[in-house]
């Protein structure tokens, strides 16, 4: 049994001495294959054009306090053909022509979702300044297309508010005058009931002039900025100087490490085969 086991090891210690062996051998052909493969990473290099990213996540307009237009209608509104003005598909353009659809789908990168009021947008150009410059046009006309549906909207919420103003005043002016007529003093004389009913009116308009200086407090809440405010940046584009995608270097790596093992496969692969095809042939010869 000893013995058996010896020579199983001896058996492997022989197989890894040939696999090591065979590298030897074909150290010149693994070699030249790692060299191949780092040539093509390089032409790689040199044909891949240099790309820089921008991002940004725009808001969606608002008034008062409710989006006019959810995300997810804003991402698929965008994609649409001439939904953007000739000036941005020009800026967005890397090669200084236009998209013939007039569409910036196949550039522009989104995502967007249901729970979120923000749309996230990137794109990739020849330079920074370019992408940013590219996001910025987008922003515009984002804002420009919104304007049309939020205008309506900020009417009829202003009309509302000179509607509330006007009660008001008239309401304090009423409240002025009842005041003027010194009613508290007037309920023990002969006019007892005019005088009366001018303490209610009185009462009444003062609680009048409360809720309407309530609500005139609400829309004018929700007209101001933090309510009712056009598409924006929820951060400053961001725009970095660096390209995007794999370094260089890392791509010399890659393709070095590719050309290692398809060098090593294809060794081991050539040292087996002088055997494998025996072992056909004495296979043939005895059929």
């Amino acid at each position: 049994m000893q013995n058996k086991q010896q020579a199983t090891n001896t058996d492997e210690e022989v197989g890894l001495i040939e696999v090591i062996q065979s590298f030897i051998n074909y150290r010149t052909w693994i070699a030249a294959c790692a060299l191949s493969t780092m040539l093509g990473g390089a032409v790689y290099i040199l044909i891949k054009p240099v790309v820089y990213e921008a991002h940004a996540s725009i808001q969606s307009a608002m008034v008062a306090g409710e989006v006019v237009e959810a995300t997810t209608v804003l991402n698929e509104k965008i994609k649409l053909p001439l939904y953007f003005s000739t000036s941005t598909l020009q800026t967005c353009a890397s090669d200084g022509k236009p998209d013939a659809t007039g569409s910036l789908a196949s550039l522009l990168k989104t995502k967007a979702t249901k729970t979120s009021h923000f749309l996230y947008i990137s794109v990739n150009l020849g330079s920074a300044e370019q992408a940013k410059a590219c996001l910025t046009a987008v922003l515009t006309d984002i804002q420009i297309q919104q304007g049309l549906l939020t205008k309506p909207l900020i009417q009829k919420q202003q009309a509302m508010l000179d509607t509330v103003t006007s009660k008001l005043n008239f309401a304090e002016e009423i409240s002025k005058f009842l005041v003027n007529q010194n009613v508290e003093k007037q309920v023990n004389n002969k006019n007892f009931a005019a005088a009366a009913m001018m303490l209610s009116t009185s009462t009444s308009k003062e609680r009048e002039i409360k809720e309407l200086r309530s609500e005139l407090m609400a829309l004018e809440t929700a007209l101001s900025p933090a309510q009712t405010s056009p598409a924006s940046l929820a951060a400053p584009i961001y725009a970095p100087a660096t390209p995007s995608g794999i370094s260089p270097w890392l791509v010399m790596v890659m393709a070095f490490l590719l050309g290692v093992v398809l060098g090593v496969v294809s060794a081991m692969f050539r040292a087996a085969w002088p055997a494998f095809r025996a072992r056909l042939r004495m296979g043939v010869l005895k059929t």
